[in-house]
């Protein structure tokens, strides 16, 4: 019977380990549609950057980020702009990742190329195998904690999670910050155990401050997670509490001064262009209107609308929070893990140190607030979904052992009928949607429709034939504009008139406007309305001349804008009668007629 018992084990074991890799193939090289994660869009032309040249500038430039450097008495260009918005650990990975295909590096697609970009795949592959050890490591935290059953319910619960695999090949960074939470969560439960051995901790302490530090210059709410886990360090495990605390900090701290020292000295700010993140947290803005302000002031903190923006931030996210845990059912469990009494000193310790770190990322989630909903970048609640799986998992079975009562006997719907009904609703998502689009991308192969809208990145492609040597544009979307064209792109700013300011800053640098790139980015909103009163309202006429064009109707923008004439980058058909609208448009000063040939690097050195 043994033996017999170890056989199926072992197969079992063998079949999760073909599914999961089965699934990290097919979401790869069947399914993908490219990245589609506005942060991974600007990491990744930031690594292009790092592998091609060696130097950490970018093409997507923000305006909150130039207006630091123009006072820290920099003279920057989109040209050659140094990059102060975004941390440092997932864009040094993906450049190693890229020069490993340096020969593929260009995206031609209008010269026969695929639709899908080949550092697209680099980035996918990266995602799915930091999915992939977060539930290798979720698995063996569950088996210390508990047992070999607990920790397969923990871990089949996250191999089914369509929502994680989505996330693994978006570019987000959050996939490489599950891993790392991941890590330093199973790390937390082996000091956990050390301790309750006897056993010194301090090397393992030091440790998971290292894998804080670099949860820490991985995502720009990091801190949120790296607080918690430092506050349960310090109160939940034994031994001396001031030791602990300094023993986790000391490299988060060291990692922190390191990494501000370097943005001070680069823009005279110790948070660089991140302070618009945590400025907006205490703004009645978003921080992508932050990012956007060129001549930004002291966003003074009202506290009656703070508390009323918190409040509705938190309606929104806990009425989504389902989603947010990735539909993962055995992850809710863990609440009421909470009111539990584990045996185990370890268990209980872990348990709290969790709870602690949830309650850290409610309050900087509904701080910053998520317009994006659940595929927000700033979304954290995911990235400690897998740990909440474990305290689920062991809930699940003890409830379900109670429910039947102790004679239930020993056969399969006793023992797993409880969390296998919960690892079936896990699995809803991928049920519904994997099939359709495994055959979908079985029948297109490399020529798989984009994320439409707002990304159509074989068409956006031809603007590096239109803008001219030492022409940089403005654009909706930077991120997808110099991503895949190459271009040095300018997020729109703000206030209107701060363009003119920007122009003629560049105007003395050699540095020229090649004219405005217009995207669905900009165009997404709840109601037309929208249109004249939200982020983009000042820049509306760009924005709809385009689609409008389908009624015949041409809207000019305002006499002293210069940008007006239209060179469509994609066009649509609307209706039988109607004509035909542009989503996507280059506006420039003058008619423009494409190159043969994309241009070449016109900084190919990164040389200010």
């Amino acid at each position: 019977m043994a033996v017999k018992q170890q056989t199926t084990g072992s197969m079992l074991r063998l079949a999760f380990y073909v599914a999961a890799v089965a699934l990290a193939l097919i979401h790869v090289f069947v399914t993908f549609r490219g990245i589609n994660s506005t942060e991974g869009m600007y990491q990744a032309q930031l690594a292009r950057n790092l592998a091609q040249k060696g130097v950490w500038q970018t093409l997507a430039v923000q305006p909150y980020a130039w207006a630091q450097l123009e006072r820290n008495g920099r003279t920057p260009t989109p040209l050659a702009m140094p990059e102060t918005t975004q941390l440092p650990v997932q864009p040094l990975i993906w450049s190693l990742g890229f020069r490993a295909f340096s020969g593929q590096a260009e995206y031609a697609p209008l010269d026969g190329g695929g639709r899908i970009y080949i550092y697209d795949r680099v980035i996918a592959g990266f995602g799915v195998l930091w999915w992939l050890i977060a539930i290798y490591l979720t698995h063996g935290a569950a088996r210390q904690l508990f047992d070999e059953k607990v920790a397969a319910i923990a871990a089949v619960a996250l191999l089914v999670c369509q929502p994680a695999w989505d996330l693994a090949v978006s570019g987000s960074s959050r996939m490489l910050l599950i891993m790392e939470f991941a890590l330093a969560f199973r790390l937390f439960v082996s000091i956990a155990m050390r301790h309750a051995a006897g056993r010194s901790t301090a090397l393992y302490l030091v440790t998971l401050g290292v894998i804080s530090a670099l949860m820490l210059l991985t995502h720009p709410l990091a801190l949120w997670l790296v607080l918690g886990l430092a506050i349960g360090a310090t109160f939940f495990l034994k031994g001396n509490h001031t030791t602990t605390l300094l023993l986790v900090l000391a490299p988060v701290v060291l990692a922190a001064g390191a990494w501000g020292w370097w943005q001070a000295r680069l823009c005279g700010e110790v948070l660089g262009g991140l302070r618009a993140v945590w400025q907006s947290q205490f703004a009645a803005m978003g921080h992508e209107l932050v990012t956007r302000d060129f001549t930004p002031g002291f966003a003074t903190i009202v506290v009656d609308d703070l508390l009323r923006r918190m409040g509705l931030n938190t309606e929104d996210q806990s009425g989504r929070f389902y989603s947010h845990c990735g539909h993962v059912v055995v992850a809710l469990f863990f609440f009421i893990a909470l009111l539990h009494q584990f045996r185990r000193a370890e268990a209980s310790a872990a348990r709290w140190t969790l709870a602690v770190t949830f309650g850290s990322v409610v309050i900087g989630m509904t701080l910053i607030g998520l317009s994006g909903g659940v595929k927000d970048d700033m979304a954290l609640y995911i990235v400690i979904m897998p740990a909440m799986c474990i305290y689920g998992a062991a809930m699940l079975v003890i409830l379900w052992s109670r429910f039947l009562g102790p004679n239930a006997g020993t056969t399969f719907w006793p023992q797993w009928g409880g969390p296998v009904i919960a690892l079936v609703l896990c699995a809803i998502p991928m049920y519904a949607n994997l099939p359709v689009f495994l055959k979908y991308g079985l029948a297109k192969g490399n020529s798989i429709d984009p994320h439409w809208p707002p990304y159509v990145p074989d068409r956006v492609v031809i603007l590096n034939r239109y803008v001219r040597p030492g022409e940089y544009v403005f654009t909706d979307a930077p991120h997808f504009i110099a991503w895949y064209a190459g271009v040095p792109a300018v997020n729109l700013p703000t206030q209107r008139e701060d363009f003119a300011t920007m122009k003629k800053l560049t105007d003395g640098r050699n540095a020229t406007v090649g004219g405005f790139v217009m995207t669905p980015f900009s165009a997404r909103t709840e109601y037309f309305f929208d249109l004249f009163s939200g982020n983009y309202s000042e820049w509306r006429d760009l924005i709809y001349r385009g689609h409008m064009l389908a009624f015949d109707k041409n809207f000019d923008p305002e006499p002293s804008f210069p940008y007006r004439i239209i060179h469509p980058l994609l066009l649509m058909t609307v209706g039988s009668k109607e004509s035909t609208s542009l989503p996507m448009v280059f506006y420039a000063e003058q008619a423009r007629t494409p190159k043969a040939q994309p241009i070449k690097d016109t900084n190919p050195e990164g040389k200010k």
